[in-house]
């Protein structure tokens, strides 16, 4: 299933991107070997991310009713925040214009994110009430490897200073190790339970750029695709009375992006002799 919501994304974003555009120009432009551009450092990019997960609580509740405690089963869900950061390579590969192409995408990232009041109970009136004592969570830490295709223009798909804008837009497949633990648990002698999950989620991202003497980018992410992070099968002392799981249903990532040899691109002014409107000329 998550394979195929991929699928659809990728070619959902292939009917978005004009192929078409800059029609007036030859297409024919000389793209360098795919892989050589593991070795252009002026590809590379930096970025720092702001996450903002969503996911579920599932499993069993404590409900207070005035002096008495009880308990339910229910799944509820659960918003979370955290940071994170990583380093990318754009890979062009086919030419769609002079100043736009195709280009896969790779990014070695690491976000950590925390899922509060986990021991949150639910009053006679049926309302959520946050924890007054002891608060129990969730850590999650995740190392992933998103990998996709962008369909990108402007200034960082020709790597050309002449151009101060570019966007991109594109889609793929995350895939992921996430380390989840318990946090905020005392008294009792216990250990914290944890989790460790393999993942492999779908994706889409837009981001925009801006050259300021060295580009900057700004980038929104979102992934989708339930992920179980962490199963509590026993009670923890004093917060909860039975087994409950946590979960992943999707993510929104925004992320500030610096691409530090930026400042390394060779064509910066329209008259300068180096001309990427030459079809001559190669790609980069």
């Amino acid at each position: 299933m998550i394979l195929k919501k991929a699928a659809i994304l990728v070619a959902f974003v292939f009917l978005l991107a004009p192929d078409f555009a800059f029609g007036q120009y030859n297409h024919n432009m000389q793209i360098d070997p795919f892989w050589s551009y593991f070795k252009d450092k002026r590809r590379y990019e930096l970025a720092f991310n702001y996450v903002i997960p969503s996911g579920y609580f599932e499993g069993v509740q404590r409900v207070n009713y005035g002096s008495y405690t009880g308990d339910t089963t229910l799944r509820r869900t659960l918003s979370g925040s955290g940071f994170g950061g990583s380093i990318g390579l754009s890979l062009p590969f086919k030419a769609t214009g002079h100043i736009s192409c195709w280009a896969a995408t790779i990014q070695l990232a690491y976000n950590t994110f925390t899922w509060p009041d986990l021991n949150s109970t639910y009053d006679q009136d049926g309302a959520l009430v946050a924890p007054t004592g002891d608060i129990l969570s969730a850590g999650t830490s995740q190392i992933s490897l998103p990998i996709g295709i962008d369909w990108k223009v402007g200034n960082d798909a020709i790597c050309s200073k002449r151009l101060i804008f570019g966007a991109s837009m594109g889609a793929g497949v995350i895939p992921g190790f996430n380390m989840t633990s318990l946090q905020g648990i005392s008294g009792g002698g216990e250990t914290p339970p944890n989790g460790m999950r393999f993942s492999c989620t779908p994706f889409v991202k837009v981001e925009g750029s801006v050259f300021i003497g060295w580009d900057v980018k700004v980038r929104a992410m979102y992934t989708m695709g339930d992920v179980s992070l962490i199963e509590v099968n026993r009670p923890i002392f004093g917060m909860t009375d039975g087994p409950f799981k946590v979960g992943s249903t999707s993510q929104i990532i925004v992320s500030l992006v610096l691409m530090p040899f930026s400042g390394g691109w060779r064509e910066w002014a329209w008259y300068n002799t180096y001309d990427t409107y030459n079809q001559a000329d190669r790609f980069n």
